[in-house]
């Protein structure tokens, strides 16, 4: 086959996105000298497609050029993205979608529906020195040296904007925006001060925060996921469950007055505050699952373990 492998060179600026899509161009090449492998860089002055479209930075494409059958790889997808053809996708003949984190749909939801293969991924970090900055940072978990708060820092929009407002009037909740500057490792030691961090919707479901804070070991407090990964993250195990999910898997909650949802994580918040035992069997857990899942090394070996490259042919 003749294969060609469509990724920004650089992924977005992202050093884990990055350590990802080369490590499966290299090994691809290694392990499969029997085709005809070749790279092209996406041309962003052409494209106008964005993050979701062909070529989106948070995108991995391989191609067969005999048939145009092609297997995408996702970190990005928002509202089922990549399966809206006048983004651009009508232009490839797609035949499976590994990943995405902003899915409303199951895997088998998807391929009845668009009949398209769909096989759950991981999603790693994000931001330069994140790993360096977990783990010079984390420590032990002992609740009983942490402030007894749940702490957000980051910028109120989307959905943030009308929820933020609601949990403030609970003297549980402390939130930072940027002009606080939390940033790069003061950002990681901040959130480390505190008994729970809180994680929630933006852009997207799922985001770098919640890796970073799984990495660190201070138990998150967020919806239920509605994003299904390779290696689930479960409620109350992995993270505590703040609030039903969000059926959309991001922006807002349909249906759903804000103040219920705001009134779920108050709530669960103060169930958990003081079960000390509980939140150090979520810090363990979810130290775990970071350690074992969300390593560029390990979700490269995932890419070979769920793509179906018999399906390219």
């Amino acid at each position: 086959m003749n294969l060609k492998f469509y990724f920004d060179y650089e992924a977005a600026s992202n050093p884990y996105f990055k350590q990802i899509y080369h490590g499966i161009f290299d090994r691809f090449k290694l392990e499969h000298q029997e085709h005809n492998i070749s790279y092209e860089q996406p041309d962003y002055q052409k494209l106008g497609y964005g993050q979701g479209g062909p070529g989106g930075l948070s995108n991995f494409q391989i191609i067969n050029e005999d048939n145009n059958k092609t297997i995408v790889v996702s970190f990005w997808d928002r509202g089922m993205d990549l399966l809206m053809p006048e983004l651009g996708w009508n232009k490839y003949n797609f035949v499976q979608y590994i990943g995405g984190i902003g899915m409303s749909m199951t895997s088998e939801e998807i391929e009845t529906k668009y009949a398209i293969k769909h096989s759950k991924f991981q999603f790693p970090l994000g931001n330069r020195n994140s790993l360096d900055n977990i783990l010079k940072t984390r420590s032990q978990y002992n609740p009983s040296k942490k402030n007894r708060k749940a702490i957000f820092i980051g910028n109120p929009y989307r959905s943030r904007e009308e929820l933020i407002p609601i949990l403030k009037k609970n003297s549980l909740f402390e939130f930072l925006d940027s002009s606080a500057g939390y940033f790069d490792n003061s950002y990681f030691e901040k959130i480390n001060e505190y008994k729970i961090a809180l994680s929630l919707n933006s852009m997207s479901e799922v985001g770098i925060r919640d890796v970073e804070i799984l990495g660190l070991g201070i138990p998150m407090l967020r919806s239920e996921l509605t994003t299904q990964f390779f290696n689930p993250l479960i409620p109350n195990h992995h993270y505590i469950k703040g609030s039903e999910r969000c059926t959309q898997a991001h922006l807002f909650y349909p249906g759903i007055p804000m103040e219920s949802i705001a009134a779920q994580f108050a709530e669960s918040l103060e169930k958990v505050i003081d079960d000390d035992d509980y939140l150090i069997n979520i810090s363990n857990n979810a130290r775990n699952y970071f350690d074992s899942y969300c390593q560029t090394n390990y979700i490269v070996d995932l890419f070979f373990k769920v793509a179906d490259l018999d399906l390219l042919k």
